[in-house]
């Protein structure tokens, strides 16, 4: 099980934190031109900082993320690099702000840990297409960060019946599904990941993501790309995409959708 240490903000990080609405939004002042005329107004953007991962005897990782949820963010991204197949797998995490950036050191647990290439798909169960449309609605109703500021993007993850089991959002579309496959492993509930929704396109990482975590069923709002359908055909993946209220694409392994 992970260690997480949380050690307090500097003054000036503090200062900072205290000006926000909350740890993912910031308040600003912008001037909208509408209605024929230009006017100074309030608004709210996605905040966006920089982290570092650094796992001893690999390369240091370094990417942008809406921050908050980090101790999800950081097991999902070593889940999706193959480094981890648990949370056991992680011996600690320690998070410490080093100047604009956060610094998360993580400590594997000791073994051969090997990089990891899959668990492969590991269900042949069906889903309406009706029950499809029923968890996009209930996957926008979620989506808060982004109602706030149209800036995000989501991840969710569900069981075969419908349950939502976790939920990520991020101004990044990989760091959101890492996101909801690490707070899906802290809970110990990924094995029952049937279906993952994102709020994006179907790329092949995401569909790299998906059968790391043995997904069988990856819906996306946007479309899918070529390589991530090769991927899918290839992995048993049915891929969803252009999922709306009542229309959606399947592009691969279309059994496991029935209307």
């Amino acid at each position: 099980m992970s260690t997480l240490i949380h050690p307090a903000f500097p003054k000036a990080r503090r200062d900072k934190e205290q000006q926000r609405t909350g740890r993912f939004l910031e308040s600003v002042q912008l001037h909208r031109f509408s209605d024929g005329a230009m006017k100074r107004v309030s608004g709210l953007v996605a905040v966006e900082e920089p982290l570092v991962l650094k796992v001893r005897d690999h390369e240091n990782i370094s990417f942008v993320r809406t921050p908050g949820d980090d101790h999800n963010l950081v097991a999902g991204r070593l889940l999706s690099l193959g480094l981890i197949r648990s949370r056991r797998d992680i011996r600690s995490v320690d998070l410490r702000v080093c100047g604009e950036s956060t610094l998360a050191r993580v400590e594997l647990t000791p073994g051969e840990n090997v990089r990891f290439m899959g668990a492969g798909v590991r269900r042949e169960e069906t889903i309406t297409v009706q029950r499809l449309f029923e968890l996009r609605d209930r996957f926008e109703e979620r989506q808060a960060l982004f109602q706030s500021t149209r800036a995000t993007h989501a991840a969710a993850l569900f069981t075969m019946d419908g349950h939502m089991l976790a939920f990520g959002e991020d101004v990044g579309r990989h760091n959101a599904f890492d996101k909801a496959l690490g707070q899906a492993l802290h809970s110990d509930c990924l094995e029952d990941a049937a279906i993952a929704m994102l709020s994006s396109r179907l790329a092949l990482e995401l569909a790299e993501k998906a059968s790391m975590a043995g997904i069988g069923i990856l819906c996306g709002f946007s479309v899918a790309t070529s390589s991530a359908l090769e991927f899918a055909e290839t992995r048993d993946i049915t891929l969803v995409g252009r999922l709306r209220s009542t229309s959606m694409n399947i592009y691969s392994h279309a059994w496991r959708v029935r209307d």
